[in-house]
């Protein structure tokens, strides 16, 4: 097969892995894991490093919005893309681990972090959801969409493009999880080179949103049919292409809000009183004090180094 006319199905398959009995790990499964451990690391360091957070904060922010939004994603799906299924069995409502949908799942995340805003009166919702919301989303959806890839689970039309997928009955589609995954990487990218300087708040929002909108507004145009196992489409469109419709909009207010406002000033996150940093931090001034007075009463002596006192006290 040459590799310009088409892309091999299994080229970017692999798994599943048996671990134990009916335990496996699957290529899908993996990558988004992957995505979400790279997500809270890179999030948590910026949250502390320019935002003035604790990264312990985030984290528990995080993990909310993700667990709300993986089952409402899943609701999302049901509801929007297999209402055949719903009418035959409502309960497969509650049965989170089925299928998912990515604007579902963001839908639910913005919902989760207005519920949480309720209970955290003192949170700033703007530049949570701006600096660190949909900062970590980039790398979270870019390692999920790498995922789709790797199981082929959202088949496109016919084609001779030279990205398209050679498919298991031998017919050349377009991959639109290939091809979201792609271009999210210049996402990514383009979210990393912005955030080597301070931006005004919103900024995040209107870049990924402007980027990711009108790319998968025409990425869904590619998809095979209904009845060839493709999206439900309602008036000749994807649910996903009516929510990259609201979304676009909302990247144009959000870009015209950051266009009338200053750059946010960058704050380190400063430990209150009492947390295990200011106790090193007190530690050390301990530390100090012992080698000074040391050094006082005995002017012809050396002062102690500091890891030194420390040692004596750790004994």
């Amino acid at each position: 097969m040459n590799l310009l006319a088409a892309i091999p199905y299994d080229l970017f398959t692999f798994g599943p892995w048996e671990i134990w009995g009916p335990l496996k790990i699957h290529s899908f499964g993996l990558l988004v894991a992957i995505g979400l451990l790279i997500t809270f690391h890179m999030t948590s360091k910026r949250a502390e490093e320019k935002m003035g957070i604790s990264g312990e904060a985030f984290q528990n922010w995080g993990i909310w919005l993700v667990v709300f939004g993986w089952c409402f994603s899943h609701v999302f799906n049901v509801v929007m893309y297999e209402p055949e299924k719903l009418a035959e069995d409502p309960a497969i409502l509650f049965k989170v681990w089925g299928s998912i949908s990515s604007y579902g799942g963001l839908l639910g995340g913005i919902i989760a972090a207005f519920l949480y805003k309720l209970v955290h009166e003192e949170q700033d919702l703007g530049a949570w959801v701006d600096g660190l919301g949909v900062y970590g989303l980039t790398f979270s959806w870019m390692f999920g969409r790498f995922g789709c890839a790797s199981v082929h689970d959202h088949p496109g039309a016919e084609t001779d493009f030279f990205l398209g997928v050679e498919w298991t009955d031998g017919v050349i589609r377009h991959d639109l999880g290939l091809y979201e995954a792609i271009w999210w990487i210049f996402i990514v990218a383009a979210v990393l080179i912005a955030d080597r300087s301070p931006k005004p708040r919103g900024f995040f929002v209107a870049l990924v949103a402007l980027m990711y909108a009108p790319a998968r507004f025409f990425f869904d145009f590619l998809r095979t049919t209904p009845e060839m196992g493709g999206d439900a489409r309602y008036f000749g469109l994807t649910p996903a292409q009516y929510m990259s419709i609201i979304f676009f909009f909302i990247g144009l207010y959000f870009a015209n809000l950051v266009r009338q406002r200053e750059p946010v000033e960058w704050v380190k996150y400063d430990p209150p009183e009492g947390s295990a940093s200011n106790d090193d931090d007190e530690e050390d001034d301990d530390d100090e004090e012992f080698d000074s007075a040391d050094a006082y009463e005995n002017p012809d002596q050396k002062p102690k180094k500091k890891h030194k006192a420390r040692k004596k006290r750790k004994k």
